[in-house]
């Protein structure tokens, strides 16, 4: 397999078995998928509202919450502000992006393979251009006066908010390959924590780059390249002095914030990444089951094996909910105590292939095909 990156997006647990068939985005049922079944007394859900941003062909892109607003783009480059459905601005990037979007309260910042671009979260009017070398590979942290960036598979840069001037970089050795999937940063107090290829997450100095600790989620196995793919996908989750953590092929494991030190971990492979509550984190494994393990000792506690191979997405907490968006547009919510699907509502067809995003009040999803939902749980 002559590949540097192996480009395995979402749906990846389906496809490991030959480099031609990575990806499915088809409106056909693979063999396996679970069938959807009746529910019994199901939530009354529906959307608040609707909007449309151009298609994301299996790009990273995301939306971004910042207030009472919605940012979204397409890999075209029209990126678009809503508030309650409703389009505030529209601005052509005019460049196909493949990484966002990234906000914080005055900044919206997108990628286009090695060109960052800035623009004022109120107004949509272009601010800064940055050019990088390498690739942004993941949604741009806005964080105050630094924006974080992941480019390529192995390093971290952060610019100023203000201009786009580089402040530091952090890098790590190139891996032979890597899960192309979205793997965001996250900042906490004075660190800002990433995972890489192998199985490692890092803490970095926000002020200087420098690198405070490191820990193994989970250690490489098999005598291949491919079966020794072990990288840290998703987002790292704070819960109190817990972050925690997951990977491809590997574990789910918690570390003290502070010293790097593994609480526990437990065997558990997903591609897509976790989400976490005081008492719980949940995974999405492989086949798309999605787990509860207890957050103070990886014990489990329930397991949801209704959606398997229904390309399962990142579970996202919700109040007393569990929501996972699917390949075929569904999204459904699961009770939080013992993962029973206790709704489910179609978008448009196309893949959920973004994570799904919190809001004040509920979330939003972005579909393949460029649906953007804001669903509420009444």
């Amino acid at each position: 397999m002559g590949f540097r990156r192996l480009a395995l997006i979402f749906a990846l647990p389906l496809a490991l078995g030959a480099c031609s068939s990575l990806k499915f985005w088809g409106k056909s049922t693979p063999e396996g998928m679970a069938e959807l079944k009746p529910l019994v007394s199901p939530l009354n859900l529906e959307f608040a509202w609707h909007g449309s941003v151009g298609k994301n062909q299996d790009r990273l892109l995301q939306a971004a919450i910042v207030g009472d607003s919605v940012i979204a783009a397409g890999a075209d480059g029209e990126i678009t502000r809503f508030e309650d459905g409703k389009r505030v601005w529209r601005v052509d990037a005019r460049k196909n992006l493949t990484a966002g979007i990234g906000a914080g309260d005055n900044l919206v910042v997108v990628a286009a393979r090695n060109t960052v671009l800035a623009f004022d979260v109120k107004t949509g009017a272009a601010l800064w251009k940055t050019d990088l070398v390498g690739e942004v590979s993941a949604r741009p942290l806005v964080d105050g006066d630094q924006v974080y960036l992941r480019v390529g598979d192995s390093r971290i840069v952060s610019l100023a908010s203000s201009d786009g001037r580089q402040r530091w970089s952090y890098q790590r050795t190139t891996p032979p390959l890597s899960l192309r999937t979205f793997n965001e940063l996250r900042r906490m107090d004075a660190y800002l924590f990433g995972g890489f290829s192998g199985g490692r997450l890092v803490a970095i100095s926000t002020n200087s780059g420098q690198l405070v600790w490191e820990g193994s989620v989970a250690l490489p196995r098999g005598a291949t390249e491919l079966e020794r793919m072990a990288d840290v996908v998703g987002a790292p989750v704070a819960q109190g002095k817990l972050l925690c953590a997951a990977s491809f092929q590997g574990r789910v494991t918690c570390f003290d914030v502070t010293r790097g030190a593994a609480v526990w971990g437990r065997d558990l492979s997903t591609s897509v990444g976790i989400d976490a509550d005081s008492s719980q984190v949940f995974a999405t494994d492989e086949r798309g089951v999605v787990h509860a393990l207890d957050i103070e000792t990886g014990a489990s506690l329930w397991k949801q094996e209704g959606l398997v191979l229904r390309g399962t997405g990142r579970p996202l907490v919700l109040e007393d909910h569990i929501v996972v968006g699917d390949a075929e547009g569904w999204i459904h919510v699961l009770d939080k105590k013992d993962g029973r699907i206790v709704g489910r509502i179609k978008t448009d067809g196309s893949a959920i292939q973004a994570p799904l995003e919190r809001t004040g009040d509920g979330l939003i999803a972005l579909t393949r095909d460029g649906g953007l939902f804001s669903l509420k749980l009444r």
